[in-house]
């Protein structure tokens, strides 16, 4: 009868400092120091852990929420959980993602593009096409030239200015004095050299033979290529208009 008395005491007893020592390590949890969160921002993961740790927290880098940002360099903290000057517990977790570092843009190659196209392809990656400048080369029409090098990484939103190539220049020639002369071998003569004809109107004007030219434009002596079209007033016949 003793012996089974003696073990249900132990039993109570043990269950007694089971329960106080729970009691105790709630109680020092609830009516403990809290402690304030550290600001991790721009760290890396070491020092967040070394600093956390100063403060008796942990710390565990969250995978998945890993980003870029402009504002933070690759591989440094840009976020944690709990957040910096909250108050927790020793022993507690902090979550933190690190930055993949600014969001970068590789330069595509715009060489031999028109400038409208090049515009497209400057936004559709990300870019601004800032200033376009345009020269005369013999060589073919197109962007010769670009701010940043095709292939080499920019920030995002980055201007890219642009030098367009408009053709080799136009050969200019010296129009000549047309008056009087008749307007139907004028206009074979420079159809012929691949000029282009353009506004030809008649006029009645006394004693001038029909079909000669009383007006051309460009002016004689002006200078004049194959992208100008020409124009005349040349003499109606008697009673026209």
């Amino acid at each position: 009868m003793g012996g089974v008395f003696a073990r249900v005491f132990y039993a109570m007893l043990l269950a007694g400092v089971l329960a106080t020592a729970t009691w105790v390590s709630f109680t020092r949890f609830v009516a403990g120091k809290s402690l304030k969160v550290p600001n991790l921002t721009n760290l890396t993961a070491e020092e967040a852990a070394t600093v956390a740790a100063e403060r008796g927290l942990e710390v565990k880098v969250d995978p998945a929420q890993e980003g870029f940002d402009d504002a933070v360099a690759a591989h440094r903290v840009r976020s944690q959980i709990p957040a910096a000057n909250t108050a927790v517990k020793g022993g507690q977790t902090i979550r933190i993602a690190l930055s993949l570092g600014p969001r970068a843009v590789r330069m595509p190659d715009l060489t031999g593009l028109s400038a409208r196209a090049a515009a497209l392809a400057v936004t559709k990656a990300g870019l601004k096409d800032a200033a376009v400048s345009t020269v005369r080369l013999s060589g073919p029409p197109g962007v010769v030239a670009q701010g940043i090098a095709p292939g080499s990484i920019a920030p995002p939103d980055s201007a890219v200015d642009l030098l367009v190539n408009r053709g080799a220049p136009d050969v200019a020639w010296v129009m000549p004095d047309l008056i009087g002369r008749d307007f139907e071998r004028v206009r074979t003569a420079f159809e012929e050299r691949r000029f282009r004809i353009g506004g030809v109107k008649s006029q009645a004007y006394e004693g001038a033979t029909t079909g000669t030219i009383l007006r051309q434009f460009p002016l004689a002596g002006s200078p004049v290529t194959r992208r100008d079209a020409l124009s005349f007033v040349i003499a109606a016949p008697e009673g026209g208009g």
